[in-house]
Order: structure tokens, then sequence, then C-alpha cells
């Protein structure tokens, strides 16, 4: 399958990409930092890791493989580390005036993969780049002690300051992903790996679909690209309530309208991108009466439950470093002789459930989450 080449942004990137970091615009000019959106963690890291990734390959689509927060002595998000595929990494100042990579590099950052790999729950507490250990490491010191400890702020002042050249640079840049369409939120010009049913191997098989999803009338971007645009994320949770409403919860369609819903959930959700969509699926449902709850979903044997237990799974793919899509799973498909697994999907571009993701398959399988209501 074709496979996009994400080397975007190099002609803007090369030449500010070794800028000095801390250069303040305002030497003194304290400010409450800005916090960041997944967009601006991405491309702040790729502006660093950008030119070190497509030196051994530039035919390589690069995609981020792993966004996980960064937290200071008080238990705030102060940065993010970010690690993209081919091997790099960089750890982002969490902070939209100030985007300063505090570190960069091949592969991955060992101090930190070390504490993710010993307790994945554990919040990373990261002072600098030689001072990184895990929260609880942290709660166990005595509390007469604990003053003497140094957080990033008391290593790096700069970092909470504003930084005009590197604000600047992150914003061209932005609007450069935006601007060239990197961000893919429309049909065609992507192959995220997906199958029609009449293109899925022969040959017995098992298969499971949640109750009634052939029955819905699923919304899709085009309808509501004269109000919205990159706007995958606010359709998928407009399926997952024309979903529900089909089963009975039907407030949830308001005024039995796909689009005066959609247009509330645009609301909540508002333009893309967007890496994370349940906080705003749970503030719609919440506001039309219901109680929505959600799980996160790892594997093929995750979504083979959730979707036999009727919890539809809004599922994050990329397709390179800014081709991001969001897709509702609705259930499953197992070949015998080969084990062989797909995902049955409502892609969100086309109204109907008979399309099948098989995961790894055209693209990286970024996130799930399965939703049910209670």
């Amino acid at each position: 399958m074709k496979k996009i080449v994400c080397i975007m942004l190099m002609t803007l990137l090369l030449m500010p990409m070794f800028a000095a970091p801390s250069i303040a615009s305002e030497v003194g000019e304290s400010k409450q930092p800005k916090n960041m959106d997944n967009l601006d963690i991405i491309v702040s890291a790729y502006l660093y890791v950008g030119g070190i990734i497509n030196t051994k390959d530039p035919n390589t689509t690069v995609t981020v493989t792993k966004i996980v927060p960064l937290y200071d002595l008080d238990g705030q998000i102060v940065a993010y580390y970010v690690v993209f595929s081919p091997g790099g990494y960089a750890v982002v100042n969490n902070n939209v005036d100030n985007p300063t990579v505090l570190e960069f590099g091949e592969g991955e950052q060992q101090k930190i993969e070390g504490l993710l790999t010993a307790n994945n729950n554990e919040r990373i507490v990261y002072n600098n780049p030689t001072s990184v250990c895990g929260e609880g490491s942290i709660k166990s010191i005595p509390e007469n002690k604990k003053s003497n400890l140094k957080g990033i702020y008391e290593f790096y002042p700069d970092l909470s300051v504003k930084n005009e050249a590197l604000a600047s640079q992150l914003l061209n840049a932005k609007a450069e992903v935006v601007r060239s369409d990197a961000i893919h939120q429309t049909r065609g010009d992507r192959d995220f790996g997906f199958f029609n049913a009449s293109d899925m191997p022969t040959g017995n098989y098992t298969s499971d679909t949640i109750t009634a999803a052939t029955q819905v009338d699923w919304a899709i971007m085009n309808d509501y690209n004269d109000i919205a645009s990159r706007h995958c994320g606010a359709t998928a949770v407009t399926n997952l309530a024309l979903y529900f409403a089909q089963r009975g919860r039907s407030n949830l369609k308001i005024n039995n309208s796909k689009r005066d819903t959609y247009v509330a959930v645009h609301g909540i959700v508002n333009d893309g991108p967007t890496l994370a969509i349940a906080g705003s699926a749970t503030t719609y449902f919440s506001n039309r009466g219901y109680s929505l709850n959600h799980s996160g979903v790892g594997n093929a044997a995750a979504i083979k439950t959730a979707t036999t237990n009727n919890r539809p799974c809004g599922i994050l793919l990329a397709d390179g470093l800014f081709a991001w899509h969001w897709i509702i799973g609705v259930g499953w498909r197992q070949y015998s002789s080969s084990d062989d697994f797909y995902i049955r999907i409502n892609n969100n571009w086309d109204n109907t459930v008979n399309i099948y993701y098989k995961p790894g398959t055209g693209s990286l399988w970024w996130s799930a989450t399965s939703y049910w209501v209670s």
C-alpha cells in the first residue's frame, strides 16, 4: 500500500533548527507558561529531530510513536517526551511562548525509557536531562530534605519567559502544516489501510458487530466542510452520539437531526487536529443528560471484547507525522486458517460499516478507547 513520505516542513525547518533555545524576549519577564496542545508538541519536537531522522533515509515515512508528559516537583506538566519512528526523540518545554527543546537525539532517552519500563503508570519527574526519576522517588524523600531539591525552573529559569524567536518559529511551522494540508482530514490523499468488504480475503472466519451498527445513519466529514475543517475528531464524537441514540438514548440526537447534533458536538471538540476525544465526548453526553464511560483499548483482543459487548471504539490512526485520522470500531473478523484479525469500522468518510482495518497495515494504530453509557 502507498505510504506517504512525511518530510514536509523541511525547507522551512532546516534553517531555524539549531536556533539557540534560551534567548528570552525580555530578561526577567516571567509569565505563566501557556500549555501546549498535541500539534504544538509534535511540531516543536520535529523542528529539532526532523533533520536527524531524514538524513537516515529521506524516503521513510515518519510517525510519532510516543508522547509522554513529564512533571515538576509540584506535579505540574512541564515538558513532553516525544519519540519518532524511525529512531529519534526530543523533550519539549510545555510552553507555546517558549517551545524550547531541552534535549534531542537519535534513538530514545534511556532514563525515561527505563522508568516507563519499570512502571508505565508512574508519573516521571523531569528536572534536567540527568535528573529524571519516578514520582515515587520524590515522595519517599523526607520532608525536611525536599527543600534542597531543585526543580526544572531552578535549573532553567528562562523556560517560563517568552522567547519571541522560538514562539514565532513554532507559529510559522504550524501554519505551514495547515496550509499544506499535511494534517489529513479529507479522503483521497492518504492510504490508511482500509479494505472494502468486497475486497476482504475469502475463507472461514468468526466475527461479531455491535448491535444496530448497520442501522445507524452515520455522519460523514464532507457534510460539514462548510462549517468545519480538519474535523474527523468532531465527526467521530458525533457518530458515537448517533450510535447510542439509535440504541435508545434519543436525546443524544438533537432535534432528530444529524447536522444539529454535529454542530453541538463541534462546539465542544472544535476543529482539529485533536489526539484525544474522550473528554469532549463525555462533556457532550453529559450536556444531553447521559453518563458516558470509557476505557483504553490496547490490542486486538481488547477490541474483540469491547465490540462483542456492544461498546464502540474510537480509534486514532497515524499515516505519517501529521497524517492523523479518527475512525469508529464497530466489530471484528478473524480468519480461521491464518488467524488474521480485522476491525470492522465506520471510517467517518462513508455512511457504512462495510469497511475493515487490519491493525498495522497502511497506518499506525496510535490509540483506541471503548465507550458505553451507564
